[in-house]
């Protein structure tokens, strides 16, 4: 007689709270390191004594750094090298460019205010904008470059004004201070950033069982792809009862709907076989194989 088909686990899900915690950490550890080589590059490899051009410089490759390492945290977590490549070029060419942006015209408003705690923290506050910008553009999302602009602009201005404190404490040894405050800068966006999508996120799903267990993915665009492939927006790795490109959840109208890419009865919605497509309301069980999700919506 055939052994009965393995039973999805049906554990509690782990709280999203816990669930934004960790990618609090690990955005905020990826900002942290993103910053501290970003300032060493800056250190080794800007000369020039034009200030404008220097200060162009370092928030290129700064913002640089930082964009490539936060976009990468994702995917490096997953396994999806195809789409580490992806977001992580994509984040550092965007931050890049509002690296530069932001740390020039930060450094103008710094000025106006003639430096202080909150003319710093109001200059980082722009770096941080631009930094933030690559968020929405890596990920081709507009929620997310909502998110990045809020996220980016609140960690830049808490590590602009904790740079400015560490300076006087430290007996303006800006060396150190430097230091100290890009990666609270690093840091303070990667936290920033997972803290504004937890807020502010309003439809995701989190997985309940196998090798995700415990992520939770922001669904921001108006299709979202769940599926072994690499490119998928939700990357369910480690299930080969799972498609490529197994569902895809779509917004629509009415509502958020699930249409199933696969034919042989491994897409079910509270345990019904999903035969084309099936609507979606909060707190539904979706199942993929033998993986599990809860779809979450404010």
């Amino acid at each position: 007689m055939d052994n009965p088909s393995p039973t999805p686990s049906t554990k509690p899900a782990i709280p999203a709270v816990l669930a934004g915690l960790r990618r609090g950490y690990d955005l905020s550890l990826a900002g942290a390191i993103g910053a501290v080589f970003g300032l060493y590059f800056y250190v080794e490899l800007v000369h020039t004594q034009n200030l404008r051009t220097r200060d162009a410089l370092a928030g290129a490759l700064i913002g640089g750094s930082i964009g490539f390492y936060l976009n990468a945290a994702e995917a490096f977590r997953e396994g999806a090298w195809h789409k580490l490549a992806r977001t992580a070029s994509w984040g550092a060419i965007a931050g890049s460019a509002g690296g530069a942006l932001g740390l020039l015209l930060g450094e103008i408003i710094l000025g106006g205010f003639r430096g202080g705690l909150l003319g710093r923290a109001v200059s980082w506050s722009i770096l941080g904008l631009g930094i933030g910008v690559s968020q929405g553009l890596a990920y081709r999302s507009l929620p997310r470059l909502r998110f990045g602009l809020i996220g980016g602009g609140l960690g830049g201005f808490i590590g602009g004004f904790l740079f400015e404190a560490l300076r006087d404490r430290l007996g303006s040894r800006y060396d150190l201070s430097q230091g100290l405050g890009m990666v609270v800068l690093g840091a303070g966006l990667g936290l920033c950033l997972a803290l504004v999508e937890q807020v502010l996120g309003r439809v995701w799903v989190q997985v309940l069982n196998g090798r995700q267990e415990g992520r939770a993915y922001l669904l921001a665009g108006k299709r979202s792809t769940l599926g072994l492939d690499e490119r998928a927006d939700v990357g369910l790795f480690g299930d080969p009862s799972v498609s490529r490109r197994h569902a895809e959840i779509e917004a629509s109208p009415s509502g958020y709907v699930i249409h199933t890419r696969e034919d042989q009865g491994r897409t079910k919605v509270n345990g019904m076989i999903v035969s084309g497509s099936n609507p979606l309301n909060d707190g539904d069980r979706i199942e993929l194989g033998q993986t599990i999700l809860v779809f979450r919506r404010r």
